[in-house]
């Protein structure tokens, strides 16, 4: 089944997207929701040429990739969000679409998956969305931000390494995750704060789905210092 947006409304996907961010206490507008369908159809296409998700199903990819997305929406108070090994632009640009007053910088290691993440910033008019190709260790913190955020990106330890010099102070780095071990957990450096794991519940995603919140302790902040 190929999406349309120019008749998502009116199909049983767009009343499963709409009924799936209601139940995470997202109210999409209609322009909203047709930008979402236009970002789900630009999925399926480039997906054929550039394999950027391994989810081919437009049902599957509601559920998975932007409902999986929105979960995250409750925990980003901030107005500045750096997403991680983006991909295909998940969960940034869901988000962004949905929160047209923050800043979202979207960056990964791949030509393929900014250029198509280019692609839906500019047909959809996303003016708070930037774009970067680049390895994250290759930034340099003249711009720091609210939440740093990712999607299975690394162990938490490794992206904890990585971006800790773009965190704004008092910031949260929020990583998504599936199951998380003990162990995993227990790699955290002491220079952070554990604050909580959220399990969390994707309508219809009969899947384990965890973020970690973190943030740097006062005394570390600034410090490189990694070891426990």
């Amino acid at each position: 089944m190929q999406l349309r947006p120019d008749s998502l409304l009116s199909d049983d996907l767009s009343l499963l997207l709409i009924k799936g961010c209601k139940d995470l206490g997202i109210n999409l507008s209609e322009h909203q929701v047709q930008n979402t369908a236009k970002f789900l159809v630009d999925l399926q296409k480039w997906n054929k040429a550039f394999n950027l998700t391994a989810v081919r199903n437009p049902r599957d990819m509601i559920i998975n990739h932007i409902l999986d997305s929105f979960s995250l929406n409750k925990y980003i108070s901030g107005n500045t969000i750096l997403d991680v090994g983006s991909g295909a632009g998940l969960p940034g640009l869901p988000l962004a679409i949905a929160n047209p007053n923050k800043k979202f910088t979207l960056i990964d290691s791949s030509g393929k998956k900014t250029r198509f993440i280019h692609h839906v910033k500019t047909n959809l008019l996303l003016e708070n969305v930037t774009v970067i190709n680049s390895r994250v260790e290759n930034l340099n913190n003249k711009v720091v931000f609210d939440h740093i955020i990712s999607r299975a990106f690394s162990s938490v330890a490794r992206f904890l390494e990585l971006t800790q010099h773009l965190l704004k102070q008092q910031g949260s780095l929020l990583a998504m995750k599936g199951n998380i071990s003990k162990n995993e957990i227990s790699e955290i450096p002491k220079s952070w704060k554990f604050i909580k794991q959220h399990d969390v519940h994707i309508p219809m995603l009969f899947k384990k789905r965890t973020i970690l919140e973190l943030k740097i302790m006062e005394e570390k902040f600034g410090s490189n210092n990694f070891n426990s």
